[in-house]
């Protein structure tokens, strides 16, 4: 298998392992995922420090919703600590539909994809209910022009 596919699965067993992580640590109920409908998200870069330190994982935060959904404390249930503090910063913004438990779990999902050089820029995707991916880095071409 190709070096990206073998990250692909490390990356995708890891969203399983912090996931089945979350939901033992919950300490008021399960959070299910019919229960998680974001209305707004505010978009991530990837933290600098952790881009030259080429920082990846996942992060799982949790968040504390009021009765209107918005949201009125996070915390981090797991993750690299270079990239927890924008996470758990991030999710303060993001307004959710009310719900039951008033809680709700974002799993970000970083990423770096070949080369980093400065300046790099980062894309931000969403996946519903609750993945968001931040990614950098330009992939890396052998002597052929074909993508290693």
């Amino acid at each position: 298998m190709s070096d990206v596919i073998l990250r692909r699965l490390f990356v995708t067993q890891l969203l399983l392992i912090c996931i089945g992580s979350c939901l033992a640590a919950q300490q008021d109920g399960t959070v299910f995922d019919s229960e998680i409908k974001p209305l707004y998200f505010e978009t991530l870069t990837y933290p600098l420090a952790a881009r030259l330190m080429r920082i990846q994982g996942a992060v799982v935060v949790r968040v504390i919703l009021d009765d209107k959904g918005n949201v009125v404390s996070s915390m981090a249930i797991s993750g690299a600590k270079r990239l927890v503090p924008d996470c758990v910063s991030n999710a303060k913004k993001w307004r959710f539909r009310p719900n039951v438990n008033k809680t709700a779990v974002l799993i970000y999902e970083f990423r770096i994809d070949g080369l980093c050089n400065l300046p790099c820029s980062s894309q931000f995707s969403f996946r519903p209910p609750n993945i968001a991916t931040v990614t950098t880095g330009e992939p890396v071409v052998d002597h052929s022009g074909q993508p290693e």
